[in-house]
């Protein structure tokens, strides 16, 4: 295994709208510029290997925002308001608004493109006038003992961890880096609990970019993990939110924790 890792500290999704070059897809209101860039942290990374074709996706999670009207002297906040982020592949994205309720129906800009999905796929050369996953490796120093492990949490350096696990007919890469993590060094026990990380929850009825889903990890171990992923949930009749609910654990997954240098 390579001990090349990504810097998440300096890695960033950024696109572009020029609405003189193309019209928008992915508003909910009329944008009073007609040029705006975005950059966007990445919080974690999936690589998904198809094992009968050898095909690969490799799609990165943004961090999240609020939706928002930009250039404006007041009323910034989109009412209703919902969580945005972009789940980023490269030759297609998927837009996700998270609304104070599941399923909520907001019409897109202008209105005859009708409702804005909750998870909008899309092509980006469609809806964007540059659109780059700006990938910032760094190499990582193996902390296969709890030693090092423990040393490492011990101290300011940056810390990636490595989930890997098959599922599905896919090899699965779980990169993202480790931002909470509970340690002892009397005990000398770790525990990870991360998140965003994009988790794919592969079938064959989607496409793997559709089966994604943010989630949070936790392990403590290099062997088994477990996610609790965010799902429409329900909290009274007819009523669902999005939550962090849905419980899954890989006894196969494959941690590997590395320092960057």
């Amino acid at each position: 295994m390579s001990n090349l890792v990504t810097d998440f500290t300096r890695s960033f999704i950024r696109w572009r709208i020029d609405t003189l070059k193309k019209p928008v897809l992915t508003v909910s209101q009329p944008l009073p510029m007609t040029l705006n860039n975005v950059r966007a942290p990445i919080e974690a990374r999936v690589v998904l290997q198809h094992l009968a074709s050898g095909r690969q996706f490799d799609y990165a999670l943004s961090a999240a925002c609020k939706t928002e009207q930009v250039w404006v002297t007041r009323d910034i906040w989109h009412q209703p308001n919902a969580d945005m982020c972009i789940y980023a592949g490269r030759d297609e994205c998927l837009i996700e608004k998270n609304w104070d309720v599941a399923d909520k129906q907001i019409l897109r800009f202008p209105a005859t493109l009708g409702s804005q999905p909750e998870r909008q796929i899309e092509d980006p050369a469609a809806c964007f006038d540059d659109y780059r996953i700006e990938l910032t490796p760094a190499m990582g120093t193996p902390l296969d003992t709890i030693d090092a492990i423990l040393q490492a949490l011990a101290s300011s350096r940056l810390v990636v961890a490595h989930t890997q696990y098959e599922w599905a007919g896919y090899a699965v890469t779980l990169e993202y880096p480790v931002k909470v993590v509970n340690f002892s060094e009397r005990e000398r026990y770790y525990q990870v609990d991360i998140g965003p990380i994009l988790l794919p929850l592969l079938d064959e009825a989607q496409t793997p970019l559709a089966t994604c889903r943010r989630a949070y990890v936790a392990h403590n171990s290099p062997l088994g993990a477990e996610f609790i992923v965010n799902v429409p949930t329900p909290v009274a009749a007819g009523l669902n939110v999005h939550h962090y609910s849905r419980s899954v654990r890989v006894e196969a997954a494959r941690n590997r924790l590395f320092a960057l240098v």
